[in-house]
């Protein structure tokens, strides 16, 4: 496997097709860390203490059922996005590979828009349910020798905190292990999916065979990626701040206006985290997008030149 190859094969179509920034900004969108909704409130005077509290109760009752349910559409949108994102960007890239020509974003997002968006959706459901299971299992496992405790012995108490320790030191390095195998496997059962159309069980065992038959290279790939991501997000956190600056300069030097003038911390609050919101996440979106096409573009060519090498091998020799 030819590494560098695949690096400068990966940024020429991350920067050539454009078009795969749409997606790329939409898993950025969705993948990142989530957001905070500020909201305020006021408060009303009544004859009776009892009877203010009985006319504010159903306003809060309904308030927070209404927070709830945006909440729950916020993240099942989030989620449909991601899918439809990260299925679009694998078969953008390989219908660029197979024909030489980049999708529209049109062809994007019907290449997306499909029941192999959903299909991955289920597998890494099923996969992360299974995990969160697993680690809840180990760590309590882990906590058993804090059953000493209840001894009144000193000795056997020391005994049950450091086991405790040590049992959940190997746990949760464990784990580090296994979402780290995790994660490189998903980046052949999601493609197994995407690309070569395959139901949920064939996805899974067949990603695992293709990744486990080229662990050397395919581990080799990971530890590249993983110091450019690195690299890349050394340099978007120093961005970030730099911007961070920026934003809370103009959003906090409009915002002090508009109280100077309203005396109204709401409306300045609202009319401030716009302007911060606006020079903050917009430009780290763009960039995280484009790291997300090329990082994605990367695996996907690992993906095929791996099953390429793969079916090669399961053909007679003449």
């Amino acid at each position: 496997m030819d590494y560098g190859a695949l690096i400068g094969r990966a940024w020429q179509i991350t920067w050539r097709y454009k078009v795969l920034w749409i997606f790329g900004i939409l898993l950025a969108l969705t993948v990142s860390g989530g957001g905070t909704v500020g909201s305020g409130g006021g408060n009303s005077g009544g004859s009776s203490a009892a009877m203010g509290s009985a006319a504010f109760a159903p306003i809060l009752a309904t308030f927070l059922v209404l927070c709830c349910c945006a909440l729950l559409f916020f993240i099942v949108v989030a989620v449909i996005v991601q899918y439809v994102a990260r299925t679009a960007l694998y078969r953008g890239v390989d219908q660029i590979e197979e024909a030489g020509v980049g999708p529209t974003w049109r062809e994007g997002f019907r290449l997306g828009w499909s029941n192999r968006a959903f299909r991955m959706f289920l597998l890494d459901l099923i996969i992360g349910v299974v995990f969160a299971f697993a680690a809840m299992l180990l760590i309590g496992l882990g906590a058993l020798p804090l059953l000493l405790l209840i001894f009144d012995n000193e000795a056997a108490r020391i005994i049950g905190v450091v086991a405790t320790v040590g049992l959940e030191m190997m746990v949760f390095f464990g784990l580090m292990v296994a979402g780290v195998l995790i994660s490189i496997g998903g980046q052949f059962w999601r493609r197994e999916i995407a690309l070569a159309n395959r139901d949920i069980g064939a996805a899974l065992s067949s990603g695992v065979a293709l990744a486990r038959n080229s662990a050397g290279n395919v581990g080799v790939m990971w530890v590249i990626l993983t110091a450019i991501g690195l690299g890349f997000g050394l340099v978007t956190a120093m961005v970030f701040f730099a911007l961070g600056i920026m934003a809370f300069g103009a959003g906090g030097g409009l915002g002090y206006a508009v109280y100077a003038l309203t005396d109204s911390p709401a409306l300045a609050f609202l009319v401030g985290l716009p302007i911060f919101l606006l020079i903050t996440v917009i430009p780290m979106a763009i960039v995280r997008g484009i790291y997300l096409v090329f990082d994605s573009s990367a695996w996907t060519l690992v993906y095929r030149e791996v099953a390429e090498s793969a079916m090669t091998d399961l053909v007679p020799a003449a």
